[in-house]
């Protein structure tokens, strides 16, 4: 087999494996689109909803819960927009049954002063006990538990990347770069793996640029739903006040210098 038929031949291989991976995004594709299509007569916590439209899951669902929790007079904002526990938030038969603000109540109860409400995401155990629910809701829908991965591109990429190694080696072999001396097969060696860097990168960019990633269409199903309920419940003072709870800055201890000279101390 001649050089050109061996390069028609490995790139009609590569044609396939295209080919057969494109059909596994195909088939793959339209199964989310089916799941989704039947996701209107499912029962989607509205905490859940949230997380999963949140870039930093669990930081909205906190939000939601919080506000909740105002609603029902649980806790109140300063004006400075730190969060203190009511009296009657303080009473342990006012837990909230839903996990979410639950676990925001626990949190502000176990700080004698007001607190604020944006640092939720620095205590381990209210992400733990936000978590847990989270990940059980993620169990619910099995098919969008690892809905932030897509295996198909990557192996399109892999095989794209394994293609140009061995387009890089079958340059140097038709240009007898293996036959010489060891220190020449040793540049050869180094040249081969600069040429598959190249045309790794060349090859990698163009699959990035034409193949499609997996859509996330149960985080685009979840950005259609109405806000939270209690969130929209609130009104235009207490959406202020939860806006500066989650935006909470402490002030800034300003040091003022003593810059005055005197020539006496020298």
């Amino acid at each position: 087999m001649s050089q050109g038929e061996l390069f028609t031949a490995v790139s009609a291989v590569l044609c396939v494996a295209h080919a057969v991976l494109g059909v596994l995004w195909w088939a793959r594709d339209r199964a989310d689109r089916a799941v989704v299509a039947r996701l209107d007569a499912a029962d989607i916590d509205p905490y859940h909803a949230v997380a999963t439209t949140d870039r930093d899951p669990g930081r909205d669902a906190d939000r939601a819960g919080a506000a909740e929790l105002l609603l029902a007079g649980l806790i109140r904002v300063k004006d400075d927009g730190q969060v203190a526990v009511t009296a009657a938030g303080a009473a342990p038969d006012m837990t909230p049954e839903h996990p979410v603000p639950a676990a925001v109540l626990a949190t502000l109860r176990g700080h004698a002063a007001p607190w604020a409400l944006n640092w939720l995401y620095l205590d381990a155990e209210h992400r733990a006990r936000r978590d847990a629910f989270l990940r059980a809701e993620d169990a619910r829908w099995p098919r969008w538990a690892t809905r932030s991965r897509d295996r198909v591109k990557p192996a399109a990429i892999l095989v794209t990347v394994l293609f140009a190694g061995w387009c890089s080696g079958q340059l140097l072999y038709v240009r007898g770069a293996f036959s010489g001396p060891g220190g020449e097969v040793a540049a050869a060696v180094f040249v081969g793996l600069l040429m598959w860097g190249v045309f790794a990168l060349v090859l990698g960019l163009v699959v990035l640029a034409v193949w499609p990633w997996r859509r996330d269409r149960f985080s685009e199903y979840c950005r259609s739903l109405p806000p939270h309920p209690a969130e929209a419940a609130l009104d235009d003072e207490g959406r202020d006040r939860l806006h500066r709870a989650m935006t909470y800055s402490p002030p800034r201890t300003e040091v003022v210098e003593d810059l005055s000279w005197d020539p006496g101390a020298f």
